[in-house]
């Protein structure tokens, strides 16, 4: 069980039935578990209280999730739990981790929106997102923990003799061979998962590789010009674009605010996320938004690539902000640093391209 859960169930002003607490966990931790990507997408909705049809059968089904043993939770049970079950996720080491801590910075665009949650939910993302691109990123162990087993199973091999000695020599060879590939089988699936840590290595040694020459050239292939000559109000979303078409792992590597401040993002003045986009280039628009699946992008979820879909289709004009800033609740006037505006727009980037 997480070490918070109880704290975190406990302000729902539930009781104290430890019995309880302990199935609803049960039932938490058997959803994570065996947990498909989709789920993420709605347990991150409920945990920022976006707009969901709380009598829907999505919901419907997850409560049933949730309930296990127990009875139905409502509504405000359901978003904590949902919000508790993304904690979990992130505190496991695996693609879910990466992909749940995404999620929750993305949907919280650089804090604008407010969780109203027994726990620091994005917090907690920032961990998971620097953790897990700590363990991606570790050099694969060449230290053997064991001899891998190469002798045949005994009682195997006694039958295959006892076989021969009676007459059977194709039931005897038949067993002897059974054995035999039960251990080219144990050799084949070790081979199999060096290659696999090494293959992975290489592909994140080939996107540092990428990265560096990139950091290195200072053009910016997207802008046509050098990251100096870049203008300021650009710099954010589109230094932060190109740097995730190079990135190939979620979540990326841990010095991504060390590169962007080296391309020179750093030296951009505040600007509202409107004015950001509203300035972009529009032919830039098009090679920001067209190796994208625009039915991966969300209002919720991707913000930003919602606000650039908004532009685009407007043909660059002035005049989506208003209804993009009623559709994904955010103050269309708040001035954002522009290292938090590339941040949070690298990671949405990222994660509708590999994520």
């Amino acid at each position: 069980m997480h070490e918070q859960f109880a704290t975190w169930y406990a302000s729902l002003s539930l009781g104290q039935d430890a019995a309880h607490v302990e199935r609803r966990w049960n039932a938490l931790d058997a959803l994570v578990d065996q947990m498909p990507k989709g789920t993420l997408d709605l347990l991150v909705r409920l945990a920022f209280r976006a707009k969901v049809q709380m009598s829907g059968s999505e919901v419907a089904d997850l409560r049933k999730k949730f309930a296990g043993e127990g009875a139905t939770p409502g509504d405000e049970e359901l978003i904590v739990l949902a919000a508790a079950a993304l904690a979990w996720t992130m505190k496991q080491n695996g693609e879910l981790c990466s992909l749940a801590a995404a999620m929750v910075l993305t949907t919280s665009c650089c804090g604008l929106r407010k969780l109203a949650l027994p726990m620091d939910l994005v917090d907690l993302a920032t961990t998971a997102w620097r953790l897990c691109a700590e363990d991606r990123r570790k050099r694969p162990s060449l230290d053997v923990p064991r001899a891998a087993a190469t002798a045949l199973d005994k009682t195997e091999v006694a039958a295959a003799v006892k076989s021969a000695a009676e007459g059977d020599p194709g039931a005897a060879v038949q067993a002897l061979a059974a054995s035999l590939n039960k251990v080219i089988a144990s050799f084949s699936k070790r081979q199999a998962a060096v290659e696999m840590q090494f293959q992975n290595y290489t592909l994140l040694q080939d996107e540092e590789l990428d990265i560096l020459w990139w950091l290195h050239g200072g053009v910016s292939a997207d802008l046509r010009s050098d990251f100096r000559d870049v203008p300021l109000q650009h710099r954010p979303l589109g230094i932060a674009r190109e740097l995730s078409t190079l990135t190939t792992v979620l979540p990326g590597p841990t010095a991504v605010p060390a590169l962007l401040v080296r391309a020179g993002v750093s030296n951009s003045p505040k600007l509202t996320l409107v004015a950001a986009v509203q300035s972009m280039p529009e032919e830039w628009l098009g090679t920001a938004l067209g190796d994208l699946k625009e039915n991966s992008i969300s209002p919720v979820i991707t913000p930003i690539l919602f606000a650039l879909i908004r532009r685009k289709e407007l043909g660059g004009e002035e005049g989506w902000a208003p209804a993009w800033s009623k559709l994904v609740s955010l103050d269309e006037a708040v001035e954002l640093e522009a290292m938090q505006l590339a941040e949070a727009a690298y990671r949405e980037f990222v994660l509708v391209r590999i994520g």
